[in-house]
C-alpha cells in the first residue's frame, strides 16, 4: 500500500488538474453562448466586493456588464456564479491586460485574446494546465512547455 500511495497522489493531483481545465472551458462557452442569446456583452471574472480581480480563485461569476466594464454593479445581471475547488487558481492574462474577460453580443471577445493556466494545487507545476483563447472567442488547451511555463509562474509555481 506503501508503495502504491505516491503514484495515487499523483493520478489525483492529475485528474483535479485536468477537471479543473474542463471547468474553466465549460463555464465559458456558457458565457460566450449567454452573450449571443441574449445579444448583450458578458463577463467572467473573479469578483471581490463588485469588482474583478486577479488571480481568479474561490469562485467565477458569469454576467451582463455595463458601464462600467469589469464591476458587477446593481444594474448588471448575474447569470451563474461557479465555486472552485480548494487551493485552485486561475492565472488570466490577456492582450488588453484586464482583470476579466468579456464577450461581445457577437461571441467575440472585447479584442482580448489572451491564456489561462489553471493551477488545481498551489506551488507545483506539474498539475498547470494552458487554455488560449483567440479574438473570436473560441478556445484550445494548448501544450505547456515546462520552460516557458517556468518563466510565466516563476520559482514559485503556481
Amino acid at each position: 500500500m506503501q508503495a502504491a500511495y505516491p503514484s495515487l497522489q499523483a493520478f489525483i493531483a492529475q485528474i483535479q488538474a485536468t477537471t479543473l481545465a474542463n471547468d474553466l472551458v465549460s463555464l465559458l462557452h456558457y458565457a460566450r453562448l449567454q452573450a449571443l442569446h441574449h445579444q448583450r456583452a458578458v463577463t467572467v471574472c473573479y469578483l471581490v466586493d463588485g469588482r474583478c480581480q486577479r488571480p481568479w480563485q474561490t469562485r467565477l461569476t458569469v454576467f451582463v456588464d455595463q458601464v462600467p466594464l469589469g464591476n458587477f454593479e446593481h444594474t448588471d445581471q448575474a447569470l451563474l456564479t461557479m465555486t472552485l475547488p480548494d487551493d485552485s487558481k486561475i492565472l488570466w492574462r490577456s492582450f488588453r491586460r484586464k482583470a476579466y474577460l468579456r464577450f461581445t453580443a457577437l461571441g467575440a471577445t472585447d479584442n482580448q485574446n489572451g491564456s489561462f493556466i489553471t493551477c488545481a494545487r498551489p506551488r507545483t507545476m506539474k498539475t498547470a494546465r494552458k487554455i488560449v483563447i483567440n479574438r473570436q472567442g473560441r478556445f484550445r488547451v494548448a501544450n505547456l512547455k515546462p520552460d516557458v511555463l517556468a518563466a510565466r509562474l516563476g520559482a514559485k509555481g503556481c
